[in-house]
């Protein structure tokens, strides 16, 4: 069953970012503010799961745990409810170094 989800969310991203792929847009992900992930356009879920992968991919985390991905999302949220003119890595990043 984890398998069939895994293959409808990947079909429903590749499907997803086929139209973004002709635009031929490039956006820094370093410069994505807070305000505008919380107040932004559609391509919020975009940016959520792009950041999402980068960060695991910083630790060579190749699980995703759907529970723990909605949960760190809240915390982001929250973090940039907070603080709305931070990047949003820069709110990760903080977030991050309260863990450690």
């Amino acid at each position: 069953m984890n398998k069939f989800r895994l293959l409808i969310a990947g079909t429903v991203l590749a499907l997803g970012v086929a139209p973004a792929s002709r635009a031929q847009v490039i956006v820094d992900m370093s410069k994505i503010t807070c305000d505008q992930l919380l107040h932004g356009s559609g391509n919020s879920i975009e940016t959520a799961i792009w950041i999402s992968g980068y960060y695991n991919g910083l630790r060579k985390n190749t699980k995703l745990d759907l529970g723990q991905f909605k949960h760190n999302a809240e915390l982001v949220i929250s973090g940039c409810e907070s603080s709305p003119k931070k990047t949003v890595m820069q709110t990760i990043d903080g977030l991050l170094s309260k863990k450690k």
